[in-house]
């Protein structure tokens, strides 16, 4: 039985993917990893994947990296 998803639990599938994109920004970007973090949880990717009607914890980290590196080129 597959467990429905909810704003309580949305929470559980966050940390792994956060931490994915974040190395490969340090990697791409060569900044430490707590700027890393930093400068992912300041974008609006960052707070939709928080939010579980956004539906973005469906997606996998290279595309949510995809998203956040549309939204840095596009400011």
């Amino acid at each position: 039985m597959i467990p429905q998803i909810t704003q309580k639990n949305v929470h559980l599938f966050i940390p792994y993917k956060v931490s994915k994109i974040c190395d490969y920004i340090c990697q791409k970007e060569n900044i430490s990893a707590q700027e890393a973090v930093v400068k992912f949880y300041k974008t609006k990717t960052a707070r939709l994947l928080a939010e579980e009607k956004s539906k973005l914890w469906h997606f996998g980290w290279v595309s949510l990296y995809e998203m956040y590196k549309e939204e840095q080129n596009g400011k």
